[in-house]
């Protein structure tokens, strides 16, 4: 948990530093492989996208240590450690919405690790692992492919991001298993494929943040990629309960309370300024930048 806690971190300090970056690039350049070009130009964004890379493997070592239902609502937190920088760094009042989200985090994630089934390295069949990624990720791919098509970034896009998040998640948990287990040549192939798939998710995301602000995009990401690979990994006999079925109430309860608790701090008006969103309840053109999640470290 604690290698998890340091992975949100890095994720949340990503957050700062490429604050705004998004918003100061053509729209012409969404979801296309030239915006991230463009971006790899600029050394504030280099510098979060090197905290994201660090946090990859803080994640991957997390799920080598501990189950998934517990690692990835422990991810979510990112959005505590933006509340708390934004406390220090911009003298940002904190109301009582925001200790309802802060909360509600805390709450979930105590409630999830205490539910969650113990540590195990799987093997189930293939044919199961491979349903929920099948699924999950054609329709994140469906999502890019209707934005291209329409040519304008739309809400769905959104959505997509957070399902190539989700499965890159996933991924990470089959990668972490079969390094675990010295599976090597298994765990080159899901190497490849997480960076692929968090290739495509942080495109999708930093092209939906050209268009629509932080605070509308972030809150979409995190309710789709914070439950999603938990449902996953369940679903696909990766995870086994160690405790009888009382523990699966608690366990949906916290999740349900990490997801509500990322959205309300997604839509913090200290938080979406400490992401580039400039006077949020006025007219000013906002400024939003990617949200990170643990499973933006695969990206």
């Amino acid at each position: 948990m604690v290698i998890a806690l340091a992975a949100a971190t890095a994720n949340a300090f990503a957050v700062v530093l490429q604050a705004a970056e998004a918003r100061r690039t053509p729209v012409s350049e969404a979801a296309r492989g030239a915006l991230l070009v463009r971006l790899a130009h600029r050394r504030r964004w280099l510098a979060g996208t090197g905290l994201l890379i660090v946090a990859w493997p803080l994640q991957i070592l997390a799920l080598a240590l501990a189950p998934i239902t517990a690692v990835q609502p422990t991810l979510a937190t990112t959005t505590l450690v933006l509340l708390a920088i934004a406390k220090l760094r911009l003298r940002e009042s904190i109301g009582p919405i925001e200790m309802l989200g802060a909360l509600a985090i805390v709450a979930g994630v105590t409630a999830v690790v205490w539910a969650a089934p113990r540590h195990t390295t799987q093997d189930p069949a293939a044919a199961r692992v491979a349903a929920p990624l099948i699924v999950v990720g054609l329709a994140a791919v469906l999502t890019y492919a209707l934005a291209r098509i329409r040519g304008r970034v739309q809400l769905t896009l959104v959505v997509g991001a957070g399902l190539a998040y989700a499965w890159v998640d996933f991924a990470n948990k089959l990668l972490a298993n079969d390094l675990s287990t010295a599976h090597w040549a298994l765990a080159a192939l899901w190497l490849a494929a997480t960076m692929s798939f968090g290739a495509l998710a942080f495109l999708e995301e930093t092209s939906a943040l050209q268009r629509r602000p932080a605070v509308t995009v972030a809150p979409i990401i995190g309710a789709v990629q914070d439950p999603l690979p938990v449902l996953m990994a369940l679903a696909a006999g990766v995870e086994v309960w160690s405790a009888g079925p009382g523990r699966i109430a608690p366990l949906v309860a916290g999740l349900a309370a990490v997801t509500a608790g990322a959205a309300i701090l997604g839509r913090s008006q200290a938080v979406s300024r400490l992401s580039g969103n400039q006077d949020v309840c006025g007219g000013n053109r906002r400024r939003p930048t990617p949200r990170s999640a643990s499973s933006r470290s695969a990206s």
